[in-house]
């Protein structure tokens, strides 16, 4: 059996667009479909927290900081052969959109330390913000740009969680790139 963690934010945690915190049911967040499209060769865990970033320290919230999260992550899930990571989304609002890249890479160097292979998950476009030429050449991994793939719907005033749709796009996508 091969262990995949999904490390992320709000839209691996299955935040509902739109909502005051909400959370999508279980069966319609991406990692839970992604286990289902895996099938039980794979032991498929979510690792999404609401606002994390890659590397950065929120001034608004304690403990969204990715980076010294990771390690005992995986450790405490360990032996762990795959990590995709689907960060990026809240990194905006502090730094500038290459060096989210740049954070993001930060976070693939300590999955590599571990001896497990990593996936990135590009965020699609949304609000202004288009990280995929930055992450396509910053980072030296395998890359799954969300770009075409899925998108943010606009709902109220978020712009920047997946739906339901979204949701099993992205467990598609994962799923076809690694039984590939």
């Amino acid at each position: 059996m091969k262990t995949l963690v999904c490390f992320g934010d709000s839209n691996t945690w299955g935040y509902v667009p739109g909502s005051d915190g909400e959370r999508f049911p279980r069966e319609v967040r991406w990692p839970v479909q992604l286990q289902r499209l895996l099938g039980d060769e794979w032991e498929v865990i979510a690792e999404g927290l609401n606002g994390r970033t890659a590397t950065v320290d929120r001034p608004d919230s304690e403990g969204r900081n990715g980076l010294p999260y990771l390690l005992p992550c995986l450790h405490s899930h360990a032996p762990v052969d795959l990590v995709v990571i689907y960060l990026g989304t809240n990194d905006v609002n502090f730094v500038d959109d290459d060096r989210v890249a740049r954070c993001v890479g930060r976070l693939v160097e300590v999955v590599r330390r571990c001896d497990a292979e990593v996936l990135v998950v590009c965020p699609p476009p949304f609000d202004g913000h288009e990280l995929g030429p930055s992450f396509a050449t910053e980072l030296d991994c395998p890359l799954l740009d969300l770009d075409g793939i899925a998108t943010y719907p606009v709902v109220g005033e978020d712009l920047e969680h997946l739906d339901a749709d979204g949701h099993a796009a992205v467990a598609k996508a994962i799923a076809e790139r690694l039984l590939a």
